[in-house]
């Protein structure tokens, strides 16, 4: 924002309820379609029809916009990653989410490469890392209590083994789909159908508790011995 004759900081225009929601709208399409080094504050707020200084205002920069407007796309991710969750049957939760997952890393292909200039910025910005390293948390746990809820049969607190699953799915998934954007020569679904069978394959649903099995008589006579009763010597016959 331009100082005032004053050398203070003018104070922008007041805000319209919903420009911050149109601004990370608008952020999401403009920094999507020309990349984040292309993209200035100035087409942002055109696009979003606001002034140039609500972007300062809410956002403070271009990289804590970026941010927001990533943010935003993985909040709506997890939401729809819990509907699955609530509304699809256990046994066929894994192929629905694996499925779902699918389709992101091929058919979005704006909100990936929205993922990677952030991963990019974050390594550059210091002060944005610990935002970045905390969405990526975020997307882990989700994921994770995901494998818990397919592993146990229901809603449960993911294990540290279901965290450390969430973070191979989500590790792939992100180079398929980052592979896919640099070579569109390249088709990520046969190997994403591979990545689907080997998880499927080492995630094993846990087992209903089984009753103790019955002994059967020779076991049973093979087992610990009774204690033997004593018998009281019988008296001989005259």
């Amino acid at each position: 924002m331009p100082p005032n004759r004053r050398g203070k900081q003018a104070q922008p225009a007041e805000p319209e309820p919903d420009a911050r929601a149109r601004l990370i709208t608008a952020g999401r399409r403009v920094l999507a379609e020309r990349g984040y080094d292309a993209t200035t504050v100035k087409e942002v707020a055109k696009e979003a029809g606001v002034n140039q200084g609500l972007v300062h205002y809410y956002f403070g920069s271009k990289d804590a916009l970026l941010l927001a407007v990533t943010q935003e796309a993985s909040q709506q991710y997890m939401t729809e990653l819990q509907r699955l969750r609530a509304q699809t049957p256990v046994e066929a939760l894994a192929e629905t989410a694996f499925a779902w997952g699918e389709k992101l890393a091929t058919d979005a292909p704006d909100s990936c490469r929205l993922r990677y200039e952030l991963f990019a910025l974050g390594l550059r910005n210091r002060e944005l890392t610990p935002a970045v390293a905390q969405l990526l948390r975020q997307g882990d746990t989700e994921i994770a209590r995901t494998v818990a809820h397919y592993r146990v049969g229901h809603e449960a607190a993911p294990a540290a083994e279901d965290l450390h699953y969430a973070i191979i799915i989500k590790a792939c998934v992100d180079g398929l789909a980052l592979h896919h954007q640099l070579d569109k020569t390249f088709d990520p679904l046969p190997v994403y159908a591979l990545l689907r069978r080997i998880m499927l394959a080492s995630i094993e649903p846990s087992a209903a508790p089984r009753p103790p099995a019955r002994k059967s008589r020779a076991q049973g006579r093979r087992g610990t011995p009774s204690p033997r009763v004593r018998r009281t010597p019988r008296t001989p016959r005259r």
